[in-house]
């Protein structure tokens, strides 16, 4: 009949094949969230390893503790799991390996009365590290990543007696090479959360003393002179009777020359292109720093400078300019 629209014939084969592959592609879901999402493993999958801790065979232990996937266990064991693979590294002397795995115990909060010791043993090879030790292919000195370590024992154990120091090794390191801008962050990190440790000192010292020498090689950059100078002075003012008392002071006594020394180069720069009023105004600023070699001389250039000049150089000073 016109119109009337045919109705397939129902087929039960279709019906099952169909049925299966739904139950086919189900399975296969649930399979692949099985294998993404595993229960993770407990303190069980380290019975074995530690059986060769207790009986001393180090070398079992580590191949064992190896054979594992860290992303199986739980948290928990995953922390005792980071301190065994350290310790047996540690005595296999597979000391890279054992930085990483102390790190991973530091990071993960593992027990205090565990900590001291890794603690202990992450300064003690990454400070090797630094000095060229523990080698890669026996060539290749990893001195990047001790420095790394270091700055990550302070961060993941901050409260260790090891952190400080961990601190002040980088910045010696820097500082020693001639890297003051990389010391004088360190420096400031170690100021800022550890001041009043036995580092205080030489800490307060030392970031001066990063200004100063970055300073001599920039004459002109008075906002760095300047800020030097204050560090110094901050240093004689915490520590009157400090280790470094002597060397603050010949550095201060320089840096004051440093400033002097800017003022009368600008003097002299307006003397050139004739303004002897802003020639004059700057002599007047470098024979404040009195005692200084530039003092005497911007003392002695200012009793020739013409009155109308000096009284037109207060008036530019006074109006700010």
């Amino acid at each position: 009949m016109a119109g009337h629209r045919r109705t397939p014939s129902h087929n039960p084969r279709h019906t099952v094949i169909r049925q299966l592959i739904s139950i086919g592609a189900l399975a296969a879901l649930l399979a692949s969230c099985s294998l993404s999402n595993p229960i993770p493993l407990g303190s069980e999958a380290l019975v074995e390893a530690q059986s060769y801790v207790d009986a001393g065979d180090w070398e079992e232990a580590w191949d064992t503790l190896r054979s594992l996937d860290s992303d199986d266990l739980d948290r928990a064991t995953l922390v005792d799991y980071s301190l065994l693979t350290g310790d047996a590294a540690w005595h296999t002397e597979r000391f890279p390996q054992a930085l990483r795995y102390y790190e991973q115990f530091l990071s993960l909060r593992g027990p205090a009365e565990d900590s001291r010791l890794a603690e202990q043993r992450v300064f003690q090879i990454a400070s090797e590290m630094l000095e060229g030790e523990h080698r890669t292919l026996l060539f290749f000195a990893n001195r990047w990543r001790g420095r790394s370590a270091l700055q990550n024992l302070a961060a993941f154990a901050p409260e260790s007696p090891y952190a400080p120091e961990a601190l002040a090794t980088v910045a010696a390191y820097s500082y020693e090479r001639g890297r003051y801008d990389s010391a004088a962050i360190d420096y400031r990190l170690l100021l800022a959360r550890y001041r009043n440790s036995e580092w205080g000192d030489l800490s307060t010292f030392r970031l001066g003393m990063c200004g100063y020498y970055s300073a001599l090689d920039a004459e002109t950059n008075r906002a760095l002179i300047e800020v030097s100078r204050l560090q110094i002075d901050e240093y004689l003012r915490l520590y009157p009777e400090g280790q470094f008392r002597e060397e603050a002071l010949e550095a201060a006594t320089a840096l004051r020359e440093l400033n002097a020394g800017y003022f009368l180069g600008l003097a002299d720069y307006y003397d050139r292109i004739e303004l002897p009023a802003a020639s004059a105004r700057y002599l007047g600023m470098a024979a404040e720093f009195e005692g200084t070699a530039a003092a005497a001389t911007a003392q002695e250039r200012l009793s020739a400078v013409p009155a109308n000049a000096v009284a037109e150089a207060k008036s530019l000073e006074a109006e700010g300019e």
